[in-house]
């Protein structure tokens, strides 16, 4: 099966601007991603979508593939899909979030593997709830799951709700696979309404029928979407020198 990677990379993110470009670690953001996403064995190809040519041009620079996307592109999934279409010969698609620089193969590995061994046409990572995270925190979205792994919902509110002990609570991570036709049938869904309220694009999914496959697996990093994120991500970077 021909794996291929998609970062997603939009220079004008609201909450940090240019986020992926940023480089006081000695390398832009986006090239941790990359990197993470290059060290898994399972993924064959990886190349960055973007609408920018500045963003093209950084990523280029480091050895990596960019292609460019339409500015009309209203979502990370609009812009994965356009650039999986220019490479017809993947028989799957992985959605590598652009603000993830502490990716490691582990994640996308169980990722490719589940979806290998499975029928589903979409699926996606949980990890075991972090120590020490307050379950009440929207930034981390939580999902629970039915007996056969499938999602059932995601949220940024705490579920399930805890009323009698102590659940074992899933952090989602923003990792998603999918097969080529499904992806450019999902890329043209309308938003739903709990999508929209929630502001999480995988609900879109199941409010149209589709299931998600969830995979656990062992991952410690976490999303860059302010500018408190990167200063966290760029301490834990210069601790490990």
């Amino acid at each position: 099966m021909t794996v291929l990677a998609v970062i997603p990379a939009r220079l004008a993110s609201t909450r940090l601007p240019r986020k992926v470009l940023l480089d006081k670690t000695g390398k832009p953001l986006i090239q941790h991603v990359w990197e993470g996403a290059k060290a898994c064995s399972a993924i064959d190809k990886v190349v960055v979508a973007t609408d920018a040519e500045e963003v093209a041009n950084a990523v280029r620079k480091f050895g990596g593939e960019a292609v460019l996307t339409s500015p009309q592109c209203a979502s990370g999934t609009d812009r994965v899909a356009e650039a999986a279409a220019k490479f017809p010969d993947a028989q799957l698609v992985v959605n590598v979030q652009g603000d993830e620089p502490e990716m490691s193969p582990e994640p996308l590995s169980a990722l490719v593997n589940g979806m290998q061994q499975s029928s589903a046409e979409m699926g996606t990572i949980a990890v075991p709830w972090p120590q020490g995270a307050p379950i009440t925190d929207t930034g981390m979205v939580k999902v629970v799951t039915d007996k056969e792994g499938f999602a059932l919902y995601f949220s940024r509110s705490p579920i399930p709700y805890a009323r009698q002990g102590q659940p074992k609570y899933l952090k989602h991570v923003g990792l998603y696979a999918y097969r080529p036709t499904f992806l450019q049938q999902y890329a043209r869904m309308a938003q739903t309404p709990l999508e929209q309220a929630e502001s999480l694009e995988q609900l879109r999914a199941l409010e149209n029928g589709h299931r998600i496959a969830v995979f656990v697996s062992r991952y410690v990093g976490y999303e860059v979407n302010t500018p408190e994120d990167y200063d966290a991500f760029v301490r834990r970077q210069t601790a490990k020198r």
